[in-house]
């Protein structure tokens, strides 16, 4: 006797798009607060910046003052750790460089927890 089954694609991506979407907040939260551990800090405003501009529910991470772009990328800065013992440069690769299972973990449960 055989058995057919009928898999619906379109109904399936569309149910997992929808609990990433739920989940995603949460995950760019736990993110950002993870990249700003390494950012660099003098006197908090570019840290600042982001917890102002980010979009979590859109998954964007925003660092918005006219010398972020600077800081990050090393470009004519001095390098300090002062204020901050972790600040690096690119501090999102560092961030995800020793976050980045958790944070795999974190996406996976969320994804799991919205389906």
């Amino acid at each position: 006797m055989p058995v057919r089954i009928n898999i619906q694609k379109n109904a399936v991506v569309a149910k997992v798009e929808t609990a990433f979407k739920k989940g995603l907040p949460m995950l760019a939260e736990e993110i950002l607060n993870d990249c700003n551990e390494y950012c660099k800090m003098d006197s908090g405003a570019l840290i600042a910046s982001s917890l102002t501009h980010s979009r979590p529910q859109e998954g964007k991470l925003i660092w918005q003052t006219p010398y972020a772009r600077r800081q990050y990328w090393e470009i004519r800065t001095a390098y300090t750790k002062e204020g901050h013992s972790n600040a690096t440069w690119k501090w999102c690769e560092a961030a995800k460089k020793n976050h980045l299972e958790q944070w795999k973990r974190q996406a996976q449960r969320a994804l799991e927890m919205n389906l």
